[in-house]
């Protein structure tokens, strides 16, 4: 092409090759990537159909696996599409596959209160909720947690199926929480609210006076 004076023009298609092949390549590297990924999720199976899992911040049920993405319904009702290679880069939590999951709140009780006997009654309480695990393998148990300003501060941590996830476990979560408070109460332990101190430096002292007289 140099000969008949189309060299300008050789340089020209050649350089545009270059780039349409390197555009090319960028366009159908995540193609291959997101392909590749589902192949490797399609024998690896860290998850199924109705699976609960969550990858990297985002909670949900499988719904729909292909080669490129997998498709995830979030329990607030958002379709999200992810694409297959971060799935492979990212921690897989698989809420389902063990069939079990672990939840936990805090209770607080007086000070004067027999903590021994708290405990007793909080496990009680919590083994006879329907929906609540507690085998030897998936026990239920009491810890002290913290001595917070004005209660023990009791953590609490129970076991439940996990196949129908979000749901269920936030219904057993919230009977365990009553039948905890109702039969702490009824057995006499106290679950103070927290106490606030309200300090009166000298410029103030004519408030704290009117407090008093109040």
């Amino acid at each position: 092409m140099k000969i008949a004076g189309l060299g300008s023009i050789a340089t020209g298609l050649i350089t545009a090759a270059g780039a349409s092949a390197v555009i090319i390549g960028f366009a159908f590297k995540n193609i291959g990537e997101n392909f590749i990924s589902g192949v490797i999720l399609s024998f690896n199976k860290p998850f199924y159909i109705n699976d609960t899992v969550m990858i990297g911040d985002i909670f949900g049920k499988v719904k729909n696996i292909e080669f490129r993405y997998t498709k995830l319904k979030t329990f607030d009702g958002r379709d999200v599409y992810i694409p297959n290679s971060d799935i492979i880069k990212n921690a897989v939590y698989n809420y389902t596959e063990d069939g079990f999951f672990r939840s936990d709140f805090i209770v607080g009780i007086d000070y004067n209160d027999d903590i021994d006997i708290a405990k007793k009654l909080i496990i009680n309480a919590v083994t006879n909720t329907k929906g609540v695990v507690n085998t030897n393998s998936h026990q239920c148990f009491v810890t002290v947690d913290a001595l917070g300003v004005s209660t023990v501060d009791l953590k609490v941590l129970f076991w439940t199926k996990t196949k129908e996830y979000k749901r269920a476990a936030s219904e057993i979560k919230s009977d365990v929480i009553k039948n905890v408070k109702n039969t702490l109460t009824n057995s006499g332990i106290s679950m103070p609210a927290d106490i606030k101190e309200i300090k009166f430096y000298d410029s103030n002292k004519n408030i704290a006076d009117t407090l008093r007289k109040v």
